[in-house]
């Protein structure tokens, strides 16, 4: 029974795991999985040209040219290395249709993004706001759309391929704060979100089909204890493939928790990994 279960996790060793992605994705790091980090593309797109808006010299799609897909990113870092690229949310701009967070157009003078589809998330970054850092100079800006990694070379994409998967496709507002040329088109960037945020993924057993989402739970450990949201689950049955960014299905005892849940139980993150209980009101 459900009541049971969760009465009796307080006297279980369990682990805490860092996750220094604020999506949460519950295999976004995990010590000693073999292949970190790599993202492999998981397909080709056959190239498809037409009308292709050019106010940005955007790459336009060729006939016969295939195109890599990705459905997944690097892992998210506190300082993930990306590349900037410049992009009108506008009507009638080389963006295409409206921004799929909240399927509206944007000004060029705000300083809104869109993220690769791995970093997109499944919209789960929309609305967030990501310090970038290039030039010697830092600007927030908030994520509005999803860079296609996947589709594209259609009327809706502009007729451009699928983004690359580590591309933050910025306004020129983003590039005006950064001090950067628009003209480069293109440039080496950082970026990093708020992990103040103290939140975790649990084991699929844990989890339980969801219905621990949005549940608080207390985490004890080092003499502290504190309270944290649930809003992923760690997978304990799949893995070794792009959406798991080919690392192992979780062990079925894992809270894999953000920093800022580390940072209240005094635990030193570079270790990774430490014993814990938990429990549940």
């Amino acid at each position: 029974m459900a009541t049971a279960s969760a009465r009796a996790l307080p006297a279980m060793a369990i682990f805490l795991m860092v996750a220094l992605s604020s999506s949460h994705m519950a295999s976004s790091l995990r010590p000693g999985a073999g292949g970190l980090g790599v993202c492999r593309a998981s397909g080709y797109l056959p190239g498809r040209s037409g009308n292709c808006e050019k106010s940005n010299d955007p790459d336009c799609c060729e006939d016969g040219k295939e195109y890599p897909q990705y459905r997944c990113s690097p892992p998210v870092t506190a300082s993930t290395k990306a590349v900037l690229t410049l992009n009108s949310f506008e009507k009638g701009k080389d963006g295409g249709g409206p921004s799929e967070c909240d399927n509206a157009y944007h000004s060029d003078a705000e300083k809104v993004v869109a993220l690769s589809t791995g970093w997109f998330s499944n919209m789960a970054r929309c609305g967030h706001q990501i310090k970038i850092s290039a030039n010697g100079n830092s600007v927030y800006a908030k994520v509005v759309d999803e860079c296609d990694s996947v589709h594209g070379c259609d009327d809706e994409h502009n007729f451009e391929p699928p983004c690359d998967n580590n591309i933050v496709d910025a306004s020129p507002a983003v590039w005006d704060a950064l001090g950067l040329d628009q003209s480069l088109g293109m440039v080496d960037i950082t970026w990093s979100e708020d992990d103040a945020e103290k939140v975790v993924a649990l084991s699929t057993g844990w989890f339980s089909n969801m219905a621990r989402c949005g549940h608080q739970i207390k985490i004890s450990a080092n003499g502290n204890s504190v309270y944290a949201k649930v809003v992923d689950e760690c997978d304990s049955v799949h893995g070794c493939d792009d959406e798991h960014n080919f690392e192992p299905p979780c062990d079925n005892n894992i809270v894999d928790a953000s920093p800022a849940v580390w940072d209240a139980l005094g635990l030193d993150q570079s270790v990774g990994m430490v014993d814990i209980t938990w429990s549940e009101e």
